[in-house]
């Protein structure tokens, strides 16, 4: 996640071999402020889905919930750059997409139909029409799963409000130099999975602390992650996806990420490390 207002500079921090162009960023920046005046979230740019045909530019917004976390949209735009609201995929869907392990890269045409279901078939439990998979479909699924497994924040950027809601902490001065480059400094910015992080979210005393999210040393398969220092930021790159790079400085509060890449995950990693 880069914030629309330091886009130039996250693109550089998190280049892993690709960015965008003049054109491209002129686009993105236009889009997004375009969209930022349809809507009243917080916008972020996610990174860059690249296709056969054309290539999707993917964008999120922040809006508060009634929960500890705020609600995230995810936006998508083409060449046009004009972000329009991803598709939103139930579980039943993404498992759908899921069976289906496509391995082919996206064209880059949302409506492409992924399989080749005749359209109006009934489904033997319900009895309700199932909907045809197209790439949308697909590509929602996709940067959601990627999304869950990246997410990369510094651990102590975010805390707990007194209204239990997960806000930017106030006291986060940026990690040190020492720290920045320890894997367990860094954590996913998302609802947590893991039993203990969910118990420690429960406390109601939450909000001392900053134990409520899933740590990266924690991800599996061990040694997914790889970090590198620069001279003056820490890099963080995802083995299970590649193409996507976090980034921090220590010592401050920049921090982010972006992914740029074909949405294929690394499976035969645990074999590999």
């Amino acid at each position: 996640m880069v914030e629309l207002c330091d886009l130039e500079f996250g693109l550089h921090a998190a280049s892993s071999g690709c960015t965008l162009n003049c054109h491209e960023v002129t686009g993105v920046q236009t889009g997004l402020m375009t969209l930022r005046r349809e809507t009243s979230s917080d916008l972020y740019f996610w990174g860059k889905m690249f296709g056969v045909k054309a290539d999707y530019y993917i964008a999120y917004g922040l809006e508060d919930s009634k929960f500890e976390f705020p609600s995230k949209s995810f936006f998508c735009a083409g060449g046009n750059f004009q972000f329009r609201a991803l598709e939103s995929v139930t579980e039943e869907v993404a498992g759908r997409v899921i069976e289906l392990n496509l391995l082919k890269p996206f064209t880059g045409i949302l409506s492409t139909t992924l399989d080749a279901q005749e359209e109006g078939v009934l489904d033997a439990d319900t009895n309700a029409h199932v909907p045809l998979l197209t790439e949308s479909h697909r590509l929602a699924q996709v940067v959601q799963e990627i999304d869950f497994d990246t997410a990369v924040v510094p651990k102590g950027a975010h805390a707990l409000n007194e209204a239990h809601v997960v806000v930017p902490s106030s006291s986060f001065r940026g990690l040190a130099t020492a720290d920045a480059t320890s894997i367990n400094h860094y954590v996913h910015f998302r609802p947590p999975a893991s039993i203990a992080r969910l118990r420690a979210l429960a406390q109601s005393d939450a909000v001392f602390y900053n134990n409520f999210l899933d740590s990266l040393q924690d991800d599996v398969p061990k040694g997914c992650w790889a970090v590198r220092e620069d001279a003056c930021m820490v890099k963080l790159r995802s083995l299970s996806w590649p193409g996507f790079t976090a980034f921090h400085v220590p010592c401050t509060t920049r921090f982010g990420g972006l992914y740029f890449g074909y949405g294929q995950k690394n499976r035969d990693l645990a074999f590999i490390l």
